[in-house]
């Protein structure tokens, strides 16, 4: 998927979620094949924090905090309580949970 393709598909899923979906989702993203970085990843994180500002959405949480009881990311996440047990256990970056 190409990162103008990932976005438009984001901007579909948040629309959405918005009007008659789920509270809390998480977006694959992968994390990069070499050396950690993902273009679709760092975009999606990128429209989340604009998503955030626009009131769009609640929140958002990059995979790798999931488990992360301790970091700011994860005390701003308002729906932290609700994420799946196994994304706690094994957290992972190439996923992003948001919640609107």
């Amino acid at each position: 998927m190409r990162v103008d393709d990932a976005l438009a598909e984001l901007e579909r899923i948040i629309s959405d979620a918005r009007f008659s979906g789920p509270p809390l989702f998480a977006v694959v993203t992968g994390h990069g094949s070499r050396g950690g970085t993902s273009r679709i990843r760092e975009a999606v994180l990128a429209a989340c924090r604009r998503y955030r500002a626009q009131n769009h959405i609640r929140g958002f949480l990059a995979g790798e905090f999931a488990a992360d009881v301790c970091s700011p990311a994860h005390d701003a996440f308002p729906d932290a309580w609700a994420i799946p047990a196994r994304y706690k256990r094994s957290p992972n970056p190439g996923v992003v949970f948001i919640c609107v």
